[in-house]
């Protein structure tokens, strides 16, 4: 955040006073050996975007994985670089940059059936994010009047919860429409 805040043309600690307190979330994803061919166009996960501020993603070089989204339409292969980061924005943090920075659409793919080796992965993922009663509103060196802000100000712990549960909702319903579908 000290790097993203002289990026932005801000004093170096200007996102501590809505960083502190709060630690980040660290998760290791493990993705199984696949024995079983998966179904076609079948994803390990859906594409989605992060939801705070920076998200650090170590992936490992085992075959299929991330892909982000472009400009163009397209899904683009991020390819595992030995001993780096992935990083992505996540919609907090495009929010306060007014898209300056965007949220970054993203999922990750099986690995053809062709590909040599083990489909077995590992990812080590940081979220970060603002605490939960910070507000987040367009930073002043990200607007001007050809560029006025495109978001109202939200506070970040009830931006992250209704993310939460809009998610939680359609999985629940998805359960919920299977098991009436089953046969007895």
């Amino acid at each position: 955040m000290r790097m993203g805040a002289l990026a932005l043309d801000l004093p170096e600690t200007y996102f501590l006073p809505f960083m502190e307190g709060k630690g980040g979330v660290l998760r290791a994803v493990h993705y199984p050996e696949q024995e079983v061919e998966p179904i076609p166009g079948q994803l390990r996960y859906g594409a989605h975007s992060d939801y705070g501020g920076f998200t650090i993603l170590r992936q490992d070089g085992a075959p299929g994985g991330l892909q982000v989204y472009s400009k163009a339409g397209e899904w683009i292969d991020v390819q595992a670089v030995p001993n780096a980061f992935v990083i992505n924005v996540g919609d907090l943090l495009s929010r306060w940059t007014n898209d300056r920075w965007r949220s970054t659409l993203h999922r990750v793919v099986n690995p053809p059936r062709s590909a040599f080796g083990s489909s077995r992965r590992l990812s080590l993922v940081y979220f970060t994010a603002p605490r939960d009663d910070a507000w987040i509103e367009c930073l002043p060196t990200c607007q001007n009047a050809a560029n006025p802000p495109r978001y109202a100000p939200v506070q970040a712990g009830e931006y992250i919860r209704s993310k939460l549960e809009v998610s939680m909702i359609g999985k629940a319903g998805q359960s919920s429409r299977r098991s009436q579908t089953r046969d007895p």
